[in-house]
């Protein structure tokens, strides 16, 4: 399909790193309509991070927490109302329809806007969407793949390339104050995962032992998360002196201190998507969860036996185990708590992740590779 759409409506109602991962629609929708108005219904999170899209022309913010109760009858409601009023032409759902509540949420939205066009994956269910997009079940496509394919049903084309971010200067003068201390090239590792899914989270310890790795080679660490995350900072901190960032810095602030970072390191968590959306190096570890669904963006997969070929900048590092993923597979959530031992992640080690790392450092030019190492004595 291809005609002229003039109001758009993408809905994403999503995490960081889920967010993170349709940027790549957004810039196709933006390329093939560049005069249409490019709306986004997001979650507050996706909020703080479309702020930096300059594809999207208005944020709408939808909470699913706030949904409950009555209370949450009267905020639907007037999301509804709202969207109603927007006349849009075409809408795409980028959600899968794995859930029942999920299911009659994204079916509202979808007739609260009266749209003529309204496109999204189907995994059987969506009778509700004119255009349906055959929907594979998890890791059958990444799903910024599913995202692409959705907006090509509208004519836009695939062949789209970040970086998908703008960083505000206001951001960047607050990373350099708070890396102030920081000499460069420095490495980010973010130790944390969100509160979903807990499964991801790779040991405390191993990050530590990474960490002295790098910094016996001559850099810097930098570490990142929220302030419930500062647990799992302390064991880094203490290993290798590294400056703790946690719960001190806000997307933006984020996004420019990971845009200067010689490479990034992390569980599948959306600071990970977050750095591989800037074009970052970025080394992200996985285990139960599905790592063919939810690899970041233009990555490459690799594990022990198969390393990732010379020049690789973004790498999704993962042990192909029989049991693993256990988290979102097939059309199903799965365990996000995964099973008592989580070998498939645990069993990833630290000398072996350092090594990667190492890897990818060499791979990037950094100011040590032009020569210009600072004097660190």
């Amino acid at each position: 399909m291809r005609t002229r759409f003039h109001r758009l409506l993408v809905v994403k109602i999503a995490d960081l790193g889920d967010t993170v991962l349709v940027l790549p629609a957004l810039r196709a929708l933006r390329r093939a309509f560049p005069e249409a108005r490019i709306d986004l219904l997001t979650s507050p999170v996706g909020a703080e991070l479309a702020a930096l899209c300059p594809d999207i022309d208005r944020i709408r913010v939808l909470a699913k927490a706030n949904l409950r109760g009555i209370g949450g009858v009267a905020t639907l409601g007037r999301t509804c109302w709202s969207l109603a009023r927007a006349r849009y032409d075409a809408v795409v759902l980028l959600h899968h329809l794995t859930t029942p509540a999920g299911r009659w949420l994204y079916r509202l939205l979808l007739a609260a806007t009266r749209s003529p066009v309204t496109v999204g994956l189907d995994n059987g269910t969506g009778g509700f969407l004119t255009h349906p997009i055959p929907d594979r079940g998890f890791g059958a496509r990444a799903e910024w793949e599913y995202a692409l394919q959705a907006v090509e049903a509208l004519g836009a084309s695939a062949e789209v390339s970040g970086p998908y971010l703008t960083i505000p200067e206001s951001a960047r003068q607050e990373a350099a104050r708070l890396l102030a201390t920081v000499r460069r090239p420095y490495v980010v590792i973010h130790p944390g995962v969100g509160s979903f899914a807990p499964a991801r989270l790779w040991s405390a310890e191993y990050f530590a032992a990474v960490a002295r790795t790098l910094v016996h080679a001559g850099f810097d660490v930098v570490v990142t998360g929220t302030a419930h995350e500062a647990a799992r900072a302390r064991p880094i901190r203490e290993a290798v002196g590294a400056v703790d960032l946690t719960g001190r810095t806000k997307i933006p602030v984020l996004a420019a201190v990971l845009a200067d970072a010689a490479l990034v390191i992390g569980s599948d968590c959306g600071v990970v998507h977050l750095a591989a959306a800037l074009a970052r190096p970025t080394l992200a570890l996985y285990g139960p969860t599905n790592v063919e669904a939810w690899r970041p963006l233009d990555s490459i997969i690799a594990t022990p036996e198969h390393p990732p070929p010379p020049g690789a900048r973004i790498v999704a590092l993962t042990r192909r185990i029989p049991c693993s993923p256990c988290c979102y597979v097939g059309y199903r959530i799965g365990r996000p708590h995964g099973c008592r031992v989580r070998s498939c992640l645990l069993d990833l080690r630290f000398d072996l992740v350092a090594r990667q790392a190492l890897a990818l450092l060499a791979n990037t030019r950094t100011p040590a590779a032009d020569g210009e190492m600072p004097d660190r004595r």
